[in-house]
């Protein structure tokens, strides 16, 4: 997999997905902190807008680092950032990406994570030439799945998410 030396901003149709900048903070603060967004995944949230910057920063990091590609999902009518998408724990040499996704409830069920999915894969795999892509997620996360198993995902069901016992386990392989 060749990792990018700058960062990739992708466009769709409805979305720009670029990299975060530092005035992306309020967005990033009630995206991370949203009680409807987190009552389904397992993670730090920012508990202040300097906790939001601070993750900021560290996927800018982690992008030098080549191990995260993290889009903010930015809606090109209002220019709202409504969600994030990202590759992470990524391997250079297995060709493997690990995806992940939240959006803006008030965004849910238009099509945009779809579009945004459809824009990530293709990139990873003309771009990146990745061969594994897999996702962990939440057992009730039925829009979740069903945006996974919509992009050919499929459940790993003797797999299981240390640690995290109500995640489930999907992955994309390609055959190029």
């Amino acid at each position: 997999m060749n990792y990018p030396t700058t960062f990739p901003e992708l466009q769709t149709e409805r979305l720009i997905l670029r990299q975060l900048k530092t005035d992306d903070v309020n967005a990033i603060f009630e995206l991370r902190s949203s009680d409807e967004i987190n009552k389904l995944i397992t993670r730090k949230t920012p508990k202040n807008l300097e906790d939001a910057a601070e993750f900021i920063n560290v996927c800018h990091q982690e992008f030098e680092k080549q191990n995260r590609i993290f889009w903010a999902m930015q809606y090109k009518e209002t220019n709202e950032l409504i969600g994030t998408i990202v590759y992470h724990n990524i391997s250079l040499d297995k060709y493997y990406a690990e995806i992940g996704y939240e959006m803006n409830p008030k965004f849910h069920k238009k099509g945009f994570m779809n579009e945004a999915m459809q824009a990530i894969i293709s990139f990873g795999i003309k771009t990146k030439n990745l061969k594994v892509i897999e996702a962990f997620t939440h057992q009730n996360n039925m829009a979740s799945i069903a945006l996974l198993e919509k992009h050919n995902f499929v459940l790993q069901p003797e797999r299981k998410d240390e640690g995290f016992e109500n995640n489930r386990i999907f992955r994309l392989e390609i055959n190029q």
